[in-house]
């Protein structure tokens, strides 16, 4: 799954630029680590002074290749912030509605949030230390295999042996880096779901309650991530004491091999000690690296990245030859097999104003939900009366703004409507009181407003964008709810005048509403 979304990304990253790049760290690094060589030749007494002079612009040279690493790494860093959330993003809207309704949004937030950083982190982390320690261990065997072939093998064999063990240490920590991950998402959840429930803390007097169930979870997240950095911690005090040993074994090796050649020595010791500052890194940069991935693993198995959703059978049909939505036999049922319909059939007649009650619990917002394609049913049919599919707009009773201008608000999806064409909409349904400029329509978000926009605006702005909008089939729940007598009523007069052409069905709560409708429509529940 991980590698499946890594591939991914690095494909929409362009593989040619990321082969690019790589190339360019690789002799990057190949200077930055030839500077032992640079050095060596620099205070050998056998070179001429040109030969001094090209080794000391070679050494300044690979001096500045990290910087310059760095520099052009900045690129590719903000390449994986966008795609990596670009491709979490597409399949977590791809998925059914059901998934939405599973997942919190402060979780599905938390994960991607969480995976795009350990994606941006193991981009600066991850590429460089392989090709760096690569370059360090070949070239090194090599400059010291020039020297003496069994010193070589040593470094060879000795360094490779700590690489190993360092990868071996660093896949320990895979569970306690995934129960660290569940707990800060934990906290993310809190969060929101206080805000949306400040009104019920306030009023309750809870909020000491609330600071201590805080205070409990943020220690479990402490607890949790203080075990993943202690055995981080310790694993890199081991691997540290190894790579010192290690040097200092070939350290005692070569001096016995070299003796009083002192430029050889020289050379041998300079190798060792940028083997021991670059490689005492690798084992807590390594740490890292499995620790990143496990990160990844963790949130693309909560996103449920790579899952297929259940595959069920199309009950959708198109006849343009009827003037009825047609809904043949349906059963719905939530998990809990808790049965919604049972054979249920109804008619809703096509370009007309379609009221639909029924007693609460009955399943009047189910079914909305259901012709909106929301949620599927397990059994029967349902006919609508177009050639194919029709333009569909469903809006809930609560159904909230986003959080972008009003005019985006209004006309989404499709921001064609002229300004002109909109304000003049916003006075005639009386939200002129409220947008009165074309810079309040243009610019202003819902929030801007200096007193907050009311449940009966916000339906008024949701019916705008159903005239803007213009669907063949308009699903409306309850959506009067927050609407005085007189805004009801230039509301039905904008639907004659606007939609006569839309099916509508709408679930009416108020009985002196069933007027403006030609046909009435009621679901009896399930016995």
């Amino acid at each position: 799954m991980i590698w499946k979304y890594l591939k991914r990304v690095i494909k929409k990253i362009g593989i040619s630029k990321i082969a690019y790049f790589s190339i360019f760290v690789l002799f990057g690094y190949i200077l930055y680590f030839s500077q032992p060589y640079f050095i060596t030749n620099l205070f050998s007494t056998n070179k001429s002074e040109s030969n001094r002079l090209v080794n000391l612009i070679a050494l300044i040279v690979s001096l500045m290749t990290i910087p310059f690493i760095d520099y052009f790494n900045n690129t590719f860093v903000q390449a994986v912030r966008k795609y990596s959330k670009q491709e979490l993003w597409e399949v977590v809207t791809n998925k059914p509605f059901s998934y939405f309704s599973k997942h919190p949004v402060g979780k599905v937030q938390s994960y991607i949030k969480d995976v795009s950083f350990a994606c941006r982190e193991l981009e600066q982390s991850s590429l460089k230390i392989i090709i760096q320690m690569a370059v360090m261990i070949v070239l090194y065997t090599i400059m010291i295999g020039i020297e003496n072939k069994l010193l070589g093998f040593l470094y060879l064999v000795f360094f490779s042996g700590y690489l190993a063990i360092s990868v071996w240490m660093a896949k320990r920590n895979r569970k306690n880096i995934s129960n660290s991950l569940k707990s800060a998402s934990v906290v993310n959840e809190y969060m929101i779901d206080y805000y949306r429930n400040i009104e019920t803390i306030s009023s309750s007097n809870s909020e000491e309650y609330e600071s201590n169930y805080m205070n409990s979870i943020l220690s479990n997240e402490q607890k949790s991530y203080q075990h993943v950095q202690s055995i981080t911690n310790q694993a890199a005090i081991i691997q540290q004491l190894i790579i010192v040993v290690l040097a200092c074994l070939i350290a005692a090796v070569g001096q016995h091999v070299f003796g009083s050649n002192k430029i050889q020595s020289l050379s041998v010791i300079l190798i060792l000690l940028y083997s021991i500052l670059n490689l005492s890194g690798f084992g807590p940069q390594y740490l890292a690296i499995e620790e990143l991935l496990n990160r990844i693993r963790a949130g693309l198995s909560e996103l449920e990245y790579g899952v297929s959703s259940e595959q069920k059978p199309n009950m959708v049909k198109f006849d343009d030859q009827t003037d009825e939505v047609v809904i043949r036999d349906i059963d719905y049922s939530y998990k809990s097999d808790q049965a919604i319909f049972h054979h249920l059939n109804l008619t809703f007649e096509k370009n007309k104003m379609n009221a639909l009650t029924g007693q609460n619990g009955s399943g009047k917002s189910t079914l909305l939900k259901i012709l909106s394609g929301f949620y599927t049913p397990s059994k029967g049919e349902i006919i609508f009366p177009f050639q194919s599919a029709p333009k569909i707009m469903y809006i809930a009773q609560d159904a909230p703004l986003f959080n972008r201008s009003i005019y985006k608000n209004i006309c989404y999806p499709n921001l064609n409507a002229s300004i002109e064409t909109v304000l003049n909409l916003v006075k005639e349904i009386g939200l002129d009181t409220l947008i009165q400029t074309r810079d309040d329509l243009n610019n202003k978000t819902p929030g801007d407003f200096k007193n907050k926009i009311s449940g009966g605006e916000v339906q008024k702005i949701l019916f705008l964008r159903a005239i803007i909008t213009k669907p063949d089939i308009l699903l409306l729940d309850e959506f009067t709810s927050s609407l005085d007598e007189k805004a009801i009523k230039k509301v039905y007069l904008m639907i004659n005048k606007y939609l006569s052409n839309t099916t509508i069905i709408s679930v009416i709560h108020r009985a002196d509403e069933l007027s403006y409708y030609s046909n009435i429509v009621k679901i009896a529940p399930i016995q």
